[in-house]
């Protein structure tokens, strides 16, 4: 690895006591009301935070989405992925930042050598491919090199934070043996629960009981203000869609970025693994008999798929039959690749040996190096061609329509008419309830909220592809709901109040009549309506059927056989007891196989635990420097963004 993090005892001794202080001093901080919270929001929205000079842009998490999670965020998932990607993206650059303050730096030749290691291809002949080569193999992945060098630099200053905080950490055998013991014992258990759902059919609600409900309740059950709209879409889709782009244009634009369209040579392959690694040496002959066998009989004919589905030890590819896809040379490691670019299609290799094991290889196709002819990309040139215009075309279409809907209706549907966008009208839509052509959009919620009749919301937009304009054409003012429009619903929640009352009472009449020892779980389970089960042995890793990880009965992992434990409550309004039935001592002779394993989790767990508390006071001390400014009003504007169906 790099000097920056190799081991520098004393100074890392020093720093981390630095750090710790700093992580001290900010768990006080937290204390004092107003450090740490949001900031309104800049007057440009499109800065979401900032970290020292460094701002974290809608663009830069734009880019990061598109990479991680294809440009798609579920609309449900929006308000919890996009501020927790925006904090990931300040504490980065936070923990890079106080790296920084306390002297580390990212050389140039770390850096080059961090690229190498990343992007491994572009040094395939032995030498560097060049900066265009660089380039075009980051635009692919919608980075251009800056942001690229400046993630790498980024990462290794956080790197060397969790290096930091894995020196010292001190794990004692006597803990591994604990965890091990924790992790393997056992238990069978005897199940009573007492659950609102078991007990409907045990309570109703009469007449009276609703009426009396809805009376009580009544600003509960009011009828919201509903609007209704005209709805302007304007969708890059469908603009694209009418757009024309030139034969001679896209030929032009071929020729000069024919670089892009150059494929490597390339092989599809696909191999079975017999692991070596971790395995001792005495066992290196077994596995190595183990693979000739393999060889054997795909010699004689076995089908090569379902016998790396059975045999394969390479997670990643045995469920799919060994198959990798095409790979290129510099992407596997030396022998693999000299075997693999030395075979015919569908030749099988010779075992072969590599640090990971040893491999049987087949080849599926081989492709050679060449230059995709421009018929092959013409279409998607011209979706690009089309993006690159659509855009100024989409905002330029939307500001028109919303002006000439501010001074006549049939204006702007006759300019909608005229470029191919048809009006949709939402009648009586609750604010906050999902509006056509829009879903659930908080900007469009906000923009609407304050406008009378007639009112022309600003362009807004809807998922990452759509523009609308709207205009409110009726308002219904709120009132009181009558109850036999909600009759349903009060019904409902008389009915589930009383089925949880109930289901109260008689967990506290069963605890009763548990710790006196009355009655079995079946015979209670009788008087009460409630479900009993037996387990099999589970661990604390296991699940209780119908009820829940095993965990939520901790306390039974601790008694001794014939103990219960209980009510322990559950997330639907009842709960259970457990009864230990028996106990199953951990198999010691299984310890030494998982020692190792079990020691490196812990380590692991303690070093992120170290980090995270480091990375929390880092960022507690920086915001309250102001060094670091959250924007929560433009992180909204995004989330509604993603939320908004597309």
């Amino acid at each position: 690895m790099f000097d920056l993090f190799r081991s520098r005892e004393r100074s890392v001794r020093y720093l981390l006591g630095a750090l710790l202080l700093l992580v001290a001093a900010s768990m006080v901080i937290t204390l004092v009301p107003g450090y740490g919270t949001g900031w309104a929001g800049p007057r440009d929205p499109s800065i979401l935070a900032e970290v020292g000079d460094h701002r974290i842009t809608v663009q830069e998490v734009r880019k990061v989405i598109q990479r991680e999670m294809k440009g798609n965020v579920p609309p449900e998932l929006a308000s919890v992925y996009i501020p927790s990607l925006v904090q990931q993206l300040v504490a980065l650059r936070a923990t890079a930042l106080q790296a920084e303050q306390l002297g580390f730096r990212v050389s140039d030749a770390e850096l080059a050598a961090m690229v190498k290691e990343t992007i491994p291809q572009l040094w395939a002949g032995g030498t560097f491919a060049g900066k265009d080569a660089y380039a075009q193999v980051l635009s692919s992945q919608n980075m251009t090199i800056p942001e690229f060098e400046e993630i790498l630099r980024t990462q290794a200053l956080q790197s060397w934070l969790d290096t930091l905080a894995m020196e010292g950490v001190i794990v004692t055998p006597q803990e591994v043996e604990q965890e091990f013991r924790r992790r393997n014992e056992a238990i069978r258990l005897q199940t009573l629960r007492v659950s609102p759902a078991m007990l409907r059919s045990r309570v109703s609600a009469s007449d009276a009981e609703i009426a009396e409900s809805f009376q009580k309740n009544k600003a509960s059950y009011r009828i919201p203000e509903k609007r209704s709209y005209l709805i302007f879409p304007i969708s890059e889709e469908q603009l694209a869609a009418s757009l024309e782009v030139p034969e001679a244009q896209l030929r032009e634009i071929y020729q000069r970025q024919q670089d892009r369209f150059r494929t490597e040579e390339r092989v599809q392959v696909r191999h079975i693994l017999i692991k070596t690694i971790d395995r001792p040496a005495s066992e290196l002959p077994s596995l190595e008999k183990k693979a000739q066998d393999l060889l054997k009989q795909l010699k004689g004919g076995a089908d090569f798929a379902e016998l790396a589905k059975k045999h394969s030890e390479d997670p990643g590819s045995a469920s799919k039959g060994g198959d990798l896809g095409f790979v290129t040379r510099g992407q596997t490691v030396p022998e693999f690749e000299k075997a693999a670019f030395s075979l015919k299609p569908k030749e099988i290799s010779d075992v072969v040996k590599t640090q990971y094991g040893f491999h049987i290889i087949q080849v599926l196709a081989h492709e050679q190096a060449r230059l995709r002819p421009f018929e092959e990309v013409r279409a998607e040139l011209a979706a690009e061609a089309k993006r690159a215009q659509v855009y100024d075309r989409m905002q330029g279409l939307a500001d028109q329509i919303r002006l000439a809907l501010v001074r006549s209706r049939e204006e702007a549907e006759k300019i909608a008419r005229e470029n191919g966008i048809t009006p949709v009208r939402a009648e009586n839509v609750g604010l906050g309830d999902p509006v056509q052509e829009i879903g659930i959009n908080e900007q469009f919620n906000a923009a609407v909220r304050e406008l009378p009749v007639n009112g022309v919301t600003p362009v807004i937009q809807v998922g990452t592809n759509r523009l609308v304009v709207a205009q409110v054409t009726a308002i219904t003012p709120p009132r009181d709901a009558e109850l036999k429009e909600v009759i349903a619903q009060v019904r409902e929640a008389v009915i589930s109040r009383k089925a949880n009352e109930l289901a109260a009472r008689l967990l506290a009449d069963l605890e009763a009549k548990v710790k006196s020892g009355a009655g079995n779980f079946e015979q209670l389970a009788k008087e009460v309506g409630g479900e009993v089960k037996s387990t099999d042995f589970i661990t604390r890793n296991s699940s209780i059927e119908g009820i829940g990880p095993a965990m939520m009965a901790e306390e039974a992992f601790s008694r001794d056989p014939g103990a219960i434990v209980g009510p322990i409550r559950t997330a639907d309004g009842g709960g259970f007891f457990a009864k230990v039935l028996e106990k199953r001592p951990p198999d010691m002779t299984q310890f030494a196989a998982q020692k190792a394993g079990i020691l490196q989790e812990l380590k692991r767990q303690r070093a992120r635990d170290r980090s995270e508390l480091l990375r929390a006071g880092i960022v507690d001390e920086l915001t309250r420097k102001k060094k670091i400014k959250i924007y929560e009003d433009n992180i909204k504007r995004l989330v509604a963004a993603y939320s908004s169906t597309s």
